[in-house]
């Protein structure tokens, strides 16, 4: 590392959960920082989502790596924050950190571009009155949630309904006595669906391809169990190239779980959550040839599945739609139905229109920030070659399984090294050469349909592993096995959280961060089950050279 530690002034667009973390990190590197924030709070999307929405990732995965928060129970009773306490959470780390000093709220960005007479980044606000600041480096920090993306029916203009985008849904009740369709398949659409079966008169579900993987968001025991509590070190190391026989492993398991809790402990009875969680798990195994647990999106909510299995006689699935008509949709299998509205949770589609709009960024600029809208293209989705690290798209990566913030802290960290010239970047051929190596594991790993439809797309441990290796906080697990068994056996089968990045290097809090491992809550038997499976591929990866067992993360990519 250099440590020719340089200071720079730093323009953040967006103060979301990655606007605050790139803050607080270049921050803790001596940085001078102005954030922008158009809205009237921070927090980004989730102060303005479906406000009875909740997250689907568990407090444990989803919080940064040096604060837990206000709820001190957070760590042995984990469980899933609505949209509002997530928002309060984000508040909390203003903060604690002393942040909101930097926010400039209710402040537009209109205009982005770079005067090199100076070699200065300029950045024109809007607030009341025009202002423009300069800077040294910008972090674009707006997020994957930022812009909606709606597609274009056929005969769409006959249509005499609503067709809207999720994010215009604020309350569930606005379904009422409605006959709705929903468009999409993940975890957005789930909750929608869910919804529109409850409150509506009839529920469409129009999936063209694949669903998602379905995870309910809690699976052992109570709402202090959430499924992601199996996000841990040694699953997410099983070789990527076995996902269907992993699949099929773990659908099994879950399945016989499943069937000797009812014997045991309730009679032989099954509840509705019991036939839900079968039939997610069905609905997983149908699928399996073309989506298995590696190679596709998580849908980590399983109200899909409950809107289909409880209220059958409301809800149905439907296939994608092929034409509109004035009151009904045509589906792809000939069948017509009668609806109000079209719910789309079709995503978002990444936009930077201070860049591509802007009378007075060149064309060279507006170039960049089109390519930068396919996020696999950056340099580690952050850094476009031409740029080097003058301006760091943080927020754009979406891992498959697992959560966004997790990985946005740990950009946040790299691009505050790299402010400080203690980190170098490679050449720009070689940043090129990585990008289209890792592109192409994308591709192998998630199919070139799905990466192609979701750029942001990423496996969750590679790349954070990825990430801690350039920024050198990656733990020694070969050491601690020997020199700390237990934080070890934590660190291996415990949840995937951002505080084994905090066990060494730059900022690193190893006291704070072994109390979080060691205090937060893990499963046992699924674990178990990981570890033999580990143990096999690994015995023929170092025995035979078999590369298709080699343990994904071990190595670097």
């Amino acid at each position: 590392m250099n440590k020719n530690h340089v200071k720079v002034h730093v323009g953040i667009i967006g103060c979301g959960c990655s606007g605050l973390v790139a803050l607080k990190e270049l921050l803790d590197e001596g940085h001078q920082c102005t954030v922008f924030e158009k809205s009237n709070s921070i927090g980004g999307v989730y102060t303005q989502a479906y406000q009875q929405g909740e997250l689907v990732s568990s407090h444990l995965l989803t919080m940064f790596s040096d604060f837990i928060g206000n709820d001190d129970s957070a760590l042995e009773k984990p469980r899933m924050l609505s949209f509002i306490e997530y928002s309060e959470y984000l508040n909390g780390y203003a903060e604690h950190f002393r942040l909101k000093q930097f926010v400039k709220l209710q402040t537009e960005v209109k205009s982005v571009w770079k005067d090199h007479s100076e070699n200065k980044w300029k950045v024109l606000v809007s607030n009341d009155l025009e202002q423009i600041y300069t800077f040294d480096r910008l972090a674009i920090c707006t997020g994957v949630y930022a812009n909606e993306n709606m597609p274009t029916f056929k005969n769409q203009c006959l249509f005499q309904g609503k067709i809207k985008h999720f994010k215009q849904v604020q309350l569930y009740e606005e379904f009422i006595d409605k006959k709705i369709c929903i468009v999409g398949s993940g975890e957005s659409a789930s909750d929608m669906i869910l919804a529109a079966a409850k409150f509506g008169k009839k529920a469409f579900l129009s999936i063209r391809n694949d669903h998602g993987f379905i995870v309910p968001r809690y699976i052992h025991g109570d709402r202090f169990g959430p499924a992601d509590l199996d996000t841990s070190r040694v699953h997410h190391s099983i070789p990527r190239a076995w996902g269907v026989l992993h699949t099929y492993i773990d659908m099994i398991n879950s399945l016989v779980k499943s069937y000797l809790k009812c014997l045991i402990y309730q009679g032989g009875k099954s509840n509705d959550y019991d036939k839900v969680r079968r039939a997610g798990i069905y609905m997983n195994l149908k699928q399996i040839k073309t989506s298995n647990i590696w190679n596709t999106f998580g849908t980590k909510n399983a109200n899909i599945v409950e809107a289909l299995v409880k209220y059958s006689d409301t809800c149905c699935r439907k296939p994608g739609i092929k034409e509109l008509k004035a009151n009904s949709i045509v589906f792809e299998d000939d069948s017509e139905e009668y609806v109000d509205e079209i719910i789309c949770c079709t995503g978002f589609r990444n936009s930077f229109p201070y860049i591509e709009e802007s009378d007075r960024a060149d064309q060279n600029l507006k170039r960049i920030a089109k390519e930068a809208k396919v996020s696999h293209n950056l340099y580690k989705h952050c850094l476009h070659p031409d740029l080097a690290d003058e301006i760091c798209w943080i927020g754009f990566a979406r891992p498959a399984l697992g959560a966004i913030p997790p990985l946005i802290e740990l950009q946040a960290r790299w691009f505050a090294l790299l402010c400080s010239n203690k980190l170098k970047l490679p050449m720009k051929f070689d940043m090129l050469k990585q990008i289209s190596k890792y592109v192409k594991y994308l591709e192998w790993q998630l199919t070139v349909y799905r990466v192609t439809r979701l750029t942001g797309l990423t496996d969750n441990l590679i790349y954070a592993d990825d990430l801690a290796r350039t920024i050198g906080c990656r733990p020694n697990f070969t050491r601690i096995f020997f020199t700390e068994p237990k934080l070890w056996l934590k660190l291996m089968c415990g949840p995937l959280i951002n505080a084994h990045y905090r066990l060494t290097g730059p900022h690193a809090k190893p006291k704070q961060a072994k109390q979080i491992i060691l205090k937060a809550k893990w499963v046992i038997q699924p674990n178990v089950l990981y570890s033999i499976m580990l143990m096999c591929y690994s015995f023929f990866w170092l025995v035979f050279g078999i590369e298709s067992c080699k343990p994904a993360s071990w190595y670097p990519l």
